[in-house]
């Protein structure tokens, strides 16, 4: 189901991210006119530049140990397939039970 915005043409009430099936009718606002779908936000994009760079001191260093700069997420991704190496969370919990001290809620 996706997320849309809805807009009165009348009043100018706005509803962000209704969440709705493509088909739905347009509701009537509670000054009497019947809402418009309309984009007023745009969706979450993460852009493949790093401004400014990320260095990375272990793993994806340069061939003599020193770091190396890294200035889009795809130069890190090709640079760690060209060596191997692969991004990889492992939830291990601890002897005896299914909780892991490393991911619990902390307040």
């Amino acid at each position: 189901m996706p997320n849309y915005d809805r807009q009165c043409p009348s009043c100018g009430t706005v509803a962000l991210d209704c969440l709705e099936p493509v088909n739905t009718p347009d509701p009537i606002c509670l000054c009497g006119a019947q809402t418009q779908r309309v984009w007023l936000t745009t969706p979450a994009v993460i852009p493949d530049s790093i401004p400014g760079g990320i260095e990375i001191a272990h793993g994806l260093c340069n061939a003599d140990g020193t770091p190396h700069r890294y200035y889009s997420r795809s130069e890190m991704r090709d640079e760690a397939r060209a060596r191997g190496l692969f991004n990889r969370v492992e939830h291990i919990p601890a002897r005896g039970s299914d909780k892991s001290p490393h991911t619990s809620r902390w307040i």
